[in-house]
């Protein structure tokens, strides 16, 4: 399957979160190629015979890793600088399109995989129906959404709090679903994660939200910032040594849906 790159500026909607200017920082704060090979362990048995594509295939962490097993992938990016890290691990299997208007015909894909993507986009129904247009008869759609179950922890109740309020979740199972219920697809499976544990301190944490390093960050104004995110800060430095590393957990979910 080839795939026809898009033209500068070349949108159906306007106002998806791209991840350009942050190529370079993006695997060594995402996780990586050990990240997207456990995610790919879970998806690949999910899939059916055929044609990949991952929408926001981003570096190719997840897309190298279901390549490795024997699938057939290619991929999809908003960002030219995320996909010149794509392109090391998959050649010319990649090219800039929006998932708005995808340049595949309709019914033309055996699975679509979209991992992390939709708490970036604007309007999740009109991009899961995109999505669920070029999706054959007995295909696949394979969402992971960015929206993960942390066990409980002190710097999590800290943390959740901001970026709830900074970016309301919009990626659920329940409104992925819904989404994709309109879209004529209906759910084939669920599936979690493998269980992912991270290792870092308040103080790690604090200086992660002072570097800007998570995408709910990038475009805030000072008042918000001072409203909502330095309170945060004082709160995670002022924890029981702050210092000290703390091993949190989290998993996600895999939805599979299929048209009908």
């Amino acid at each position: 399957m080839t795939l026809t790159p898009a033209r500068p500026g070349d949108r159906s909607v306007v106002g998806s979160i791209s991840f350009e200017h942050f190529a370079d920082r993006y695997d060594a704060t995402r996780g990586g190629l050990e990240r997207g090979r456990a995610l790919a362990r879970v998806i690949g048995g999910r899939l059916v015979p055929g044609p990949v594509l991952e929408v926001g295939v981003g570096t190719g962490a997840v897309a190298l890793p279901l390549v490795e097993q024997g699938h057939p992938v290619v991929g999809v990016d908003l960002a030219p600088a995320m996909l010149r890290h794509a392109r090391e691990r998959l050649g010319a299997r990649v090219a800039v399109a929006d998932g708005y208007r995808l340049p595949v015909a309709g019914g033309a894909l055996a699975n679509v995989v979209v991992v992390w993507v939709l708490q970036l986009v604007p309007d999740v129904a009109a991009f899961v129906a995109e999505l669920a247009r070029v999706v054959r008869p007995g295909g696949r759609l394979v969402v992971v959404p960015a929206h993960r179950r942390w066990a409980d922890d002190e710097m999590g109740d800290i943390v959740d709090g901001v970026f709830g309020h900074l970016r309301p979740a919009q990626d659920t199972p329940e409104q992925i679903g819904a989404a994709a219920a309109a879209a004529g697809l209906r759910l084939a499976g669920r599936a979690e994660t493998e269980t992912h544990h991270t290792h870092e301190s308040p103080e790690d944490m604090a200086r992660l939200i002072e570097r800007r390093e998570l995408s709910a960050l990038w475009d805030l104004s000072d008042a918000t910032w001072a409203a909502v995110v330095e309170p945060a800060l004082a709160a995670l430095r002022a924890l029981p040594d702050p210092e000290r590393p703390r091993t949190r957990t989290n998993r996600g979910d895999v939805l599979v849906f299929t048209p009908g």
